[in-house]
């Protein structure tokens, strides 16, 4: 399928590394015994899912194995051709951002010594004003994502205690 017709079915699919990522996620859907893993989470769980639960040393179904040995290969193939890339952003933010930054500030001088005093101190309280409620927002926000992390751990404890009863069961 070409990628333009991908692009119509997903909005991921408008590129190659896009129509890769949809192609993954339509053939994995087709195989239910595959948990969606996220490198670099405990458990590899999506954020907000329960941990994936551990996999079998060797799992029953060969065509999962077979599939597990293709997505650790395509997994490193994509980090072969992006982790070079990614090092050349790196390298670039390093090279630029600190010039950028240093022109900006002169800017910003420049433009801050043309204001009246009352511009200034009104700017000052603005920026006071605004840092202030950023503060609020950065507690609110702290205390919505404490009350979910809590909420999601309870649910994940309900669910281990079920299927550790049915496992007891059989």
């Amino acid at each position: 399928m070409r990628l333009h017709r991908l692009a119509r079915l997903h909005p991921l699919a408008g590129s190659t590394l896009g129509a890769l990522a949809f192609l993954l996620a339509v053939g994995g859907a087709l195989a239910a015994d595959i948990v969606p893993v996220r490198p670099g989470t405990p458990g590899g769980a999506l954020p907000g899912r329960a941990p994936a639960p551990a996999a079998p040393a060797a799992p029953a179904n060969p065509q999962v194995a077979q599939l597990d040995q293709q997505l650790k290969a395509m997994r490193d193939e994509y980090h072969s051709q992006l982790d070079p890339l990614q090092a050349q952003v790196k390298a670039l933010h390093e090279k630029y951002d600190p010039q950028i930054k240093e022109l900006e500030g002169q800017r910003w001088s420049l433009v801050e010594q043309g204001k009246s005093p009352d511009l200034q101190q009104l700017d000052a309280q603005e920026k006071s004003d605004l840092a202030a409620l950023a503060d609020r927002e950065k507690a609110d926000l702290d205390a919505v994502h404490q009350k979910y992390a809590q909420e999601r751990k309870d649910l994940q404890q309900k669910y281990a205690d079920q299927r550790n009863e049915l496992a007891s069961h059989h």
